[in-house]
């Protein structure tokens, strides 16, 4: 079985980066930041980096029951 980490993070975070991250955590924020970071790390995995222009960057949702997933 995989060990979690048990160091802990202070961050401080906006009322509004809160309400955020408790959004993406379905109500836990701790969830929803554990949520950002995996994404994060999904799209930088990608190639996405923080010098990107971001109104460029568009982003396709497929369905898994879409009929037609390649258009």
């Amino acid at each position: 079985m995989e060990k979690r980490e048990t160091k802990a993070l202070n961050v401080k975070f906006t009322p509004n980066e809160h309400k955020i991250l408790k959004t993406i955590g379905g109500g836990n924020m701790t969830e929803g930041f554990r949520i950002a970071v995996m994404w994060a790390a999904h799209f930088h995995n990608l190639g996405l980096n923080p010098d990107m222009n971001l109104d460029v960057i568009g982003l396709v949702v497929v369905s898994t029951t879409d009929n037609y997933p390649n258009e």
